[in-house]
């Protein structure tokens, strides 16, 4: 019933296809390496738990003047933190934006040239009569019956993403 013509484009164009259809969960974890919290926060956040740490000890009937003191500090720096962690939240939607498209262009222009390069190669050959749809499925190439690299492309593409889409989501 189906013949392999080809099978390093047959596993070369899966492999592409799924590379494209995984780009955006595998943009996240790299982007993430890049967008860690500074040494500056992490100082904060461990002065932060000191000083509630040393709030707890106070009582606040009797000093209430440290308690505030205190409250003061924590609140200035907990503002902080949060001043900072939007702006690096900000920042890595940007980075994970623009890494996603460039990984996209890049997987894109791959696929694109290997489907030009490879145009007149046919994948597959499937046995008996196509005879509707065999110059569609076949086009370039001249094999009879045959699927071609374009057509090939398009199933795969469709068929990674259709498989894939219950566990990336």
């Amino acid at each position: 019933m189906l013949e392999i013509v080809n099978g390093f484009l047959l596993v070369y164009f899966v492999a592409l296809c799924t590379v494209s259809a995984l780009v955006p969960t595998l943009v996240k974890p790299i982007v993430a390496c890049f967008s860690r919290a500074s040494n500056e926060d992490r100082s904060a956040w461990v002065e932060v738990m000191k000083l509630k740490e040393a709030q707890k000890g106070i009582s606040i009937k009797d000093e209430f003047a440290a308690y505030s003191k205190l409250q003061r500090k924590i609140n200035k720096l907990e503002s902080q933190l949060k001043e900072n962690r939007s702006s690096r939240m900000s920042k890595s939607l940007a980075i994970i934006g623009s890494v996603h498209i460039i990984c996209q262009i890049v997987v894109a222009l791959v696929i694109v040239v290997s489907v030009i390069w490879f145009r007149r190669e046919p994948i597959v050959a499937l046995k008996g009569d196509l005879s509707p749809l065999s110059t569609v499925l076949r086009y370039p190439s001249e094999m009879p019956n045959a699927i071609s690299t374009h057509v090939w492309v398009l199933i795969t593409n469709l068929s990674v993403r259709t498989l894939l889409k219950p566990i990336l989501s």
